[in-house]
């Protein structure tokens, strides 16, 4: 049995997370995800890497940030280096192509990712870029069907990137009206880019 057949692949996710995938085995997936064999079992395998790999396959993972093949392979890809292994701030350039709702991410999994990984990056360090396209994203949505439903995502990584824990920014806290709790937000969020702007 290779690492792409069948039966193989559908015990993988399951083996990644009980941690019985050796470090051979491991590169062994990856070569075969590197050279283009993955298929259909692309999402499954990138993930067995990530999970009993680790770190050392970022440069692998960074490849498929960007996947309109499969947007589910680029928000995974988002979450693993923006949430996991906190190296997203590298990748800039690919997340905020990704937060420009490109046309082949259909069911928004990647901009998804993208807003909700902003957040993380900001969390451990400001960048003004990416600041600014959540506070746009917040303010004026995308001018799509589900725009209030986008807002409210922006707002809670918005509350993500200023400090905010992860519990602390799904929600406002008690008590507090969610468009006065997002009011708030966006106005810090505002501040924080003046003050960045006038330090340069």
């Amino acid at each position: 049995m290779t690492v792409t057949d069948g039966e193989y692949v559908k015990q993988l996710i399951s083996r990644a997370k009980d941690g019985t995938i050796p470090p051979r085995e491991v590169a062994e997936i990856a070569q075969a995800v590197s050279e283009g064999r993955a298929g259909q079992s692309l999402y499954r395998m990138l993930y067995a890497v990530v999970r009993a790999g680790g770190p050392a396959y970022e440069p692998l993972v960074a490849n498929y940030l960007v996947h309109p093949e499969d947007p589910e392979v680029s928000a995974l890809a988002i979450q693993v280096l923006s949430g996991h292994w906190r190296v997203g701030a590298k990748y800039r350039e690919q997340i905020l192509e990704l937060l420009g709702s490109p046309e082949w991410d259909e069911n928004d999994d990647a901009f998804m990712a993208a807003v909700s990984g902003v957040g993380e990056i900001l969390h451990d360090e400001f960048n003004a870029d990416l600041l600014k396209a959540l506070v746009k994203i917040a303010e004026e949505g995308r001018g799509e069907y589900n725009d209030e439903l986008m807002q409210g995502f922006a707002v809670e990584a918005i509350a993500r990137a200023l400090g905010a824990s992860h519990a602390e920014s799904m929600k406002p806290p008690e008590g507090v009206a969610r468009s006065t709790w997002s009011e708030g937000l966006l106005q810090a969020a505002r501040e924080r880019l003046r003050e960045a702007a006038r330090q340069t």
